[in-house]
């Protein structure tokens, strides 16, 4: 099965979880990331602003923000094939760019050297490659600024089917949910 095809049919299981067992998962995972060693000493915190069918990171925001951690999410130039990490300040600096993809709306600082970047993708094998969503931004970020790394994942999410190129690059620790 090619990665596309891989990719389509995870994301298809991940829309399709029952809200109830989703909202279950999202909170196991938001317990686990906040009580984790890296989470809690990082001062400077990369995390994306989530999709409705990924797990939910507002949550995650909310509370790094209230616990006066600086939390930065992905700014992406499409044209340069860039990713950088902005500052958000407050979840009201959301809008939503072409491509449907939450950024920060306000005129914020940016930081890539990061304590932590809980990094998004789709499928996941045990030691850390990913599938993401075929832009590439990730793994270029990642390979460059090597920042530590935790991703969160719903069990449907794993696959060690996955092929692995010379780009990729392996998340450092994956938090997993049972679904």
């Amino acid at each position: 099965m090619s990665k596309k095809e891989m990719r389509k049919s995870t994301l298809a299981l991940m829309r399709g979880l029952n809200e109830r067992v989703k909202t279950k998962a999202d909170h196991f995972l938001f317990k686990q990331l906040i009580e984790h060693e890296k989470f809690v000493n990082a001062q400077h915190i990369g995390i994306v602003l989530s999709m409705p069918h990924e797990v939910q990171t507002d949550p995650i925001i909310q509370y790094a923000l209230d616990h006066h951690k600086s939390v930065y999410v992905p700014s992406t130039n499409y044209d340069k094939h860039i990713m950088q990490f902005q500052q958000l300040e407050d979840l009201n600096q959301v809008a939503v760019d072409e491509k449907s993809i939450r950024y920060v709306n306000a005129d914020t600082p940016v930081k890539n050297d990061l304590d932590l970047v809980v990094v998004p993708g789709v499928i996941f094998n045990h030691a850390g490659y990913r599938i993401g969503y075929g832009g590439g931004y990730f793994d270029q970020f990642l390979s460059q600024y090597q920042p530590s790394t935790i991703s969160l994942v719903y069990d449907i999410q794993l696959s060690d089917q996955i092929p692995v190129e010379p780009h990729d690059y392996p998340v450092q620790e994956l938090i997993i949910a049972k679904t």
